[in-house]
């Protein structure tokens, strides 16, 4: 299965302002703005993470809008001396993540037409903006947690080799169980490890955010598993 692996992030000194893959900033909005609100929390708007294009290579759906996008938010700290941290972030259905598609994409949060919102900053708390380097590759078929538990050991390294690292599609790499996030038929959007990156996304002590959308493209949920 086709992919994009991510090899680094590269800071940019400007706003980006056209609807390119990217991480930080502000949202690059194709219809109206649709920022998610925290379910929980006093509808407090949620943090911008990045924008990823539907890439028709990735995601060849027929009939689908060029170009579409998916957005993806949580409820976080709004700036690095906050501390806040919401647990329910790693739950798909749980109010505090969200992806928004546009256009045509369907609702599942309250959102609020807000042009700009919370975004990632950096290890000094300044905002960050980036665009990620991506180099194509092949991810091999998804094994489940039954099918991978009958690898022999070097077969299993082999496969976590293939698997593992941030991308864009591809199969996902569960270490905590088959984490989709429900039983309808989903695709690999993204897949981040969250620390040690040139930006600031506290979602857990050693976290892997994964992201799907659906079949037709119309809509997306996030996942976190914390080792």
């Amino acid at each position: 299965m086709k992919k994009y692996k991510i090899d680094s992030f590269t800071r940019v000194s400007e706003p980006i302002r056209t609807p390119i893959t990217k991480i930080g900033g502000q949202p690059v909005w194709l219809t109206k703005p649709q920022w998610p609100l925290s379910r929980g929390w006093d509808k407090r708007p949620m943090m911008f993470i990045g924008q990823i294009e539907l890439d028709q290579q990735l995601f060849p759906t027929p009939n689908v809008p060029v170009p579409l996008m998916a957005y993806l938010f949580v409820t976080h700290a709004q700036n690095i001396e906050e501390g806040f941290f919401d647990p329910d972030i790693i739950d798909p259905d749980g109010g505090e993540n969200a992806i928004i598609i546009q256009p045509g994409g369907e609702l599942l949060i309250d959102t609020a037409p807000l042009v700009n919102g919370p975004t990632l900053w950096d290890n000094n708390g300044e905002s960050y903006e980036g665009i990620p380097q991506l180099q194509e590759a092949q991810d091999p078929a998804f094994l489940d947690s039954e099918a991978y538990l009958l690898l022999t050991e070097d077969e299993q390294k082999a496969y976590n080799a293939e698997v593992d690292g941030d991308k864009i599609g591809g199969v996902p790499y569960f270490f905590q169980g088959d984490g989709w996030p429900d039983d309808s038929n989903w695709g690999l959007l993204l897949q981040l490890h969250a620390n040690f990156k040139p930006f600031c996304l506290q979602v857990g002590a050693s976290p892997t955010i994964f992201a799907f959308v659906n079949e037709d493209l119309t809509t997306g949920k996030l996942v976190i598993q914390d080792s």
